[in-house]
């Protein structure tokens, strides 16, 4: 079997060229995939619980990144305004982080950008075929996380 068939590399390539064809549309808008998957972890949860914010190890552990790593995204989301901190009012010891007005008035815009690059990816599948795809993502993964 040639190399470049084995379906590690194959994943390892696709990853790859997902990821910049992502990186690329969110160039427009001068953040990274990173940063869009953090705002969006914490856009949710703000939108979905009565919570004022999440910690830092809250996100980290959500967009399964090491804390230092998304310490890093935050502090520049806040250098750009996307997201905010404040004091935890449970803990005055740590910080909460929420989503600004500028972030939740181009969430709508980002979406729309991560859909064009899933809508490209998916170029040509059936809708069934879109979904097995998915189902057998996520069983590689769960298999994985084991």
């Amino acid at each position: 079997m040639l190399k470049d068939k084995e379906i590690g590399f194959i994943l390892y390539k696709v990853a790859m060229l997902t990821k910049n064809d992502f990186s690329n549309r969110l160039n427009v808008i001068g953040i990274t995939s990173g940063q869009f998957a953090v705002l969006k972890v914490i856009y949710w949860h703000q939108k979905n619980t009565n919570d004022l914010g999440l910690s830092p190890c809250a996100i980290a552990t959500s967009v399964e990144c090491d804390r230092p790593t998304t310490s890093g995204i935050i502090d520049r989301l806040v250098s750009q305004g996307w997201v905010e901190r404040f004091n935890n009012p449970d803990d005055k010891r740590s910080y909460l982080i929420r989503v600004t007005d500028k972030a939740v008035n181009k969430l709508e815009e980002l979406e729309y950008l991560y859909s064009e690059s899933c809508n490209t990816m998916l170029k040509g599948f059936t809708e069934e075929e879109s979904t097995a795809f998915k189902n057998y993502l996520l069983r590689v993964e769960d298999n994985l996380k084991k």
